[in-house]
């Protein structure tokens, strides 16, 4: 069986529990990770189309690109199609468009990306990571006034992975969206890989270091090998009118289970985020066990209409009865001014069979597709097989209703607008955004694995009932070997 790696997606959950730490686990070989999550808004132009951003981390060597889509009456094309290397004067090198996220920083009406590239060397410190910026114009994204961070709040050190993760949220509620950049690998004090999160704040003139913050996690002990910051997603959990973050940590021990993972949940205040009422969840619905990796991927979406933001957190590794490295999904819903465990439901892939290797919930995302009030939830399974296509990847919907989740009416969709391929690895990224401008989402996912001619890995992304390469009319590039077009999606409108 041919079980390639995702190069170009910057497997952060391999690079965050391949510190040497008691309690680290090994990923399955080949295992690739999800990194972006989505996020509101991202209309570049400001045409009330939403837009895509596609990573391209394996671009040039692996120094990175990140190609944009953009959407029109009949949906996503490729006339006017963008890619971008760096965010000024030259190219950044080190997996660019290895995350991205997409907030209006300095609230001019157009949404701004944000560009994570978590092996750059900064300094003499390889993988310490970076971040860029470009901002968005009535000619879409430019790279006028582009930004590049790094670390905030700590310093740069080597195998840091600043930028491993993404999310942008109004964290103070002053109009401008702020920025929250995982750094997975980032040692606290003596423990090695223990994790951070940086927040970069919005501003008039955009993203800026002055009140930036560090959190390390909350609501439990800092311990190496956690990688707290592998995976981040922002959402108004408690209805205050403040964005609030969850931030990932696959690698945390529970009890005596390596590895079982957790989240810790950060709320929003008039100051930013603050630790003050932190929450910190395991899985839920389903045993803790080592090895489940909760916390990988994490999406926010209003599960039940309710006017709060909930949480679907991935633990791709889960194994579901005898069926190994199945994967399951947790949903956490808002109660009372939090979240809470109350209500809490573990999910398997729906509307197919459960399969050792799926890595279902690998990636996560949230959208109205059927555009009844309740946001769906998108969880990937990239090594799911398809007929006789092993790893050819598929995705499940997973229905949100006025009792939140339900397995009722799920959808398993495999790749649209090109052939079902062994080893496509479909829905290693999920997104969804209104790319049509007709009130309904549509659904992104990329197949990063997705073989384009005679370019192995080169990678592709179905948006809207399309499929788009590096080698689709009007998209800027060329697709070649382990480019891993597709990496990283993102979009949500």
């Amino acid at each position: 069986m041919r079980r390639t790696t995702l190069l170009a997606l910057l497997l952060l959950l391999a690079a965050a529990l391949a510190v040497p730490a008691t309690g680290a686990v090994a990923q399955p070989s080949g295992a690739a990770t999800a990194t972006a999550v989505a996020s509101a808004g991202a209309d570049f132009d400001n045409d009330g189309f939403a837009d895509l951003a596609v990573g391209v981390p394996g671009e040039n060597d692996f120094a990175g690109a990140v190609s944009v889509l953009y959407g029109s009456g009949g949906g996503l094309t490729g006339t006017g199609a963008q890619v971008f290397t760096g965010v000024g004067g030259g190219a950044i090198v080190g997996s660019f468009g290895s995350a991205v996220a997409a907030g209006d920083f300095d609230n001019d009406g157009f949404a701004d990306l944000a560009v994570g590239a978590s092996s750059r060397r900064v300094g003499g410190a390889e993988g310490a990571g970076s971040v860029g910026v470009l901002y968005g114009s009535g000619g879409g994204l430019t790279t006028a006034g582009g930004q590049l961070f790094t670390q905030v709040g700590g310093a740069d050190e080597q195998g840091d992975r600043f930028g491993v993760s993404l999310a942008a949220g109004d964290f103070d509620n002053d109009g401008f969206a702020d920025l929250a950049a995982g750094a997975s690998g980032e040692n606290v004090s003596a423990r090695p890989g223990a994790g951070a999160v940086s927040i970069i704040r919005g501003s008039p003139s955009g993203l800026t270091a002055t009140g930036g913050q560090l959190f390390t996690q909350v609501g439990g002990a800092v311990e190496a090998g956690d990688a707290f910051g592998a995976a981040v997603a922002a959402g108004d959990i408690d209805e205050d009118g403040f964005a609030d973050l969850a931030v990932g940590a696959p690698g945390e021990g529970v009890g005596g289970s390596p590895g079982a993972g957790a989240v810790s949940v950060l709320y929003g205040s008039g100051g930013g985020l603050t630790a003050t009422g932190g929450q910190l969840f395991t899985q839920v619905g389903g045993a803790v066990e080592g090895g489940d990796v909760f916390g990988s991927a994490l999406a926010t979406g209003d599960f039940n209409s309710d006017g709060a933001a909930d949480l679907a957190v991935g633990a791709p590794f889960e194994d579901v009865g005898t069926a190994e490295l199945a994967g399951a999904v947790s949903v956490l819903y808002s109660s009372g001014g939090a979240l809470s465990t109350a209500g809490g439901r573990l999910f398997t892939q729906v509307a197919g069979t459960v399969e050792a290797r799926d890595l279902f919930g690998l990636a996560l995302g949230s959208g109205d597709l059927n555009d009844d009030g309740f946001d769906d939830l998108l969880a990937g399974a990239p090594w799911e097989g398809v007929g006789s296509a092993f790893l050819a990847g598929a995705v499940s919907v997973i229905r949100g209703s006025g009792s939140g989740l339900t397995t009722a009416g799920g959808q398993l969709i495999t790749q649209v607008g090109g052939l079902v391929e062994s080893d496509d690895q479909f829905g290693a990224e999920v997104s969804s955004g209104d790319f049509d401008n007709d009130g309904i989402a549509d659904l992104a996912a990329g197949a990063p694995a997705e073989d384009v001619g005679s370019a192995f890995n080169a990678g592709a992304v179905s948006g809207g009932g399309r499929l788009f390469t590096q080698n689709s009319p009007g998209v800027p590039g060329t697709a070649e070997a382990f480019d891993s077009f597709g990496g990283n999606a993102f979009n949500a409108g």
